[in-house]
């Protein structure tokens, strides 16, 4: 039997793994490495995190961003283009220890004493501890104006890594955050005929170094303050999550925008998708790709079993997210959450890789200990 099987092997999974190897825990990494940042996302792009502040977490600290960059020769700079991220992950895993096992788990289930993994492969696994770090990859959010148009017409930004296919054609970009302005960048360069429609009265730019700082501090502490407190950060997060400042140039001057404006109704013509806004104008163009981001809910997680779904407590007031005690452990013994769906617990920072150490290591730590 394993000491703890991580599900998800993106960052967190690959951090917490580094700190099972660390402490001699037997374990299992499961998952396609990086698919997330290697295979949803445009490579041509950048991480919006500081370029040192995103080196993931082994317990002596000794595989950072600055010892990849000394040893491959490679020049860091803010921001980190995504190839540059994704190659420091796998190098990372190299000098860590870590080892992948790329497969899907199917069901995830409790079984007196242990949990029960069966995989896409038919393997079947048996551990004392669980921790998972799927990221937000399930959790895409699409507003029902756009639910059930054919693909063709209409896509959400995930699953874009090139928009060559674009060059050329009409395309509306639907949303205000960075999605939407890295979208938007990407299809100008490809050449297509880009607008930008959003809600917001103006794009609101922010970000830098200290911000990034003090977020990943919150989530020190985040836990153990007064619920009011705790409230208050949350909408604060909530309402102020903007657009990186280095991709203001890539996209103002050059896009075209429609602010101040929502979609309220779509029609196809001719193969092609008509727009009706509610500043009352119609636009008809080829293609609307839709940067309407993610929303958290562990009831999206296909390969958890019914039943252990309803022994998980929630967050009171907000069911989609479980709730996890100081060590990111949720109300069944030996089940962890790192990343994402423990950011209502424990606070926004681990909605980002800002919180990698503090997750990985605080998880291991009570796995160690139990």
């Amino acid at each position: 039997m394993l000491d703890v099987v991580i599900i998800g092997a993106g960052p967190y999974g690959i951090s917490v793994a580094a700190h099972a190897v660390a402490h001699g825990l037997s374990y299992k990494l499961m998952g396609f490495p990086m698919d997330f940042w290697r295979n949803q996302m445009p490579q041509n792009m950048f991480i919006r995190t500081p370029h040192d502040l995103v080196s993931f977490s082994d317990p002596k600290n000794k595989w950072t961003i600055q010892q990849y960059a000394k040893e491959t020769g490679t020049k860091l700079e803010s921001p980190l283009p995504r190839t540059v991220f994704v190659q420091y992950a796998f190098w990372f895993a190299e000098k860590s220890g870590v080892e992948f096992t790329p497969e899907i788990v199917e069901e995830l289930n409790f079984n007196v004493d242990h949990y029960a993994i069966a995989t896409s492969n038919g393997q079947r696994l048996q551990a004392k501890n669980i921790v998972i770090a799927t990221g937000i990859k399930d959790f895409q959010y699409m507003p029902s104006i756009f639910r059930g148009l054919p693909r063709s017409l209409v896509s959400h930004t995930l699953g874009h890594t090139s928009f060559e296919a674009f060059r050329g054609k009409d395309v509306i970009v639907v949303g205000s955050g960075q999605s939407a302005w890295e979208a938007a960048a990407l299809l100008y360069e490809a050449n297509a005929n880009t607008k930008l429609i959003y809600r917001r009265r103006a794009p609101v730019y922010g970000g830098n170094r200290t911000q990034e700082v003090v977020l990943r501090g919150i989530g020190n502490v985040f836990y153990k303050l007064p619920r009011s407190l705790k409230r208050k950060l949350w909408q604060i997060a909530a309402e102020t999550v903007p657009i990186a400042r280095f991709l203001r140039p890539y996209v103002e001057g050059k896009v075209p925008q429609i602010n101040n404006t929502s979609v309220k109704h779509l029609t196809i013509v001719d193969e092609k998708i008509q727009l009706q806004l509610s500043d009352g104008q119609q636009i008809t163009v080829d293609h609307v790709i839709v940067a309407s981001g993610f929303k958290l809910d562990l009831e999206k997680l296909s390969f958890l079993h019914h039943s252990l779904k309803e022994k998980i407590y929630r967050e009171e007031g907000h069911a989609e997210f479980p709730k996890l005690n100081h060590h990111f452990e949720s109300s069944i013994r030996g089940l962890y959450f790192a990343g994402p769906l423990s950011s209502h617990s424990h606070g926004p920072t681990f909605r980002f890789i800002l919180g990698l150490n503090k997750a990985s290591s605080t998880i291991v730590r009570s796995i160690k200990t139990t």
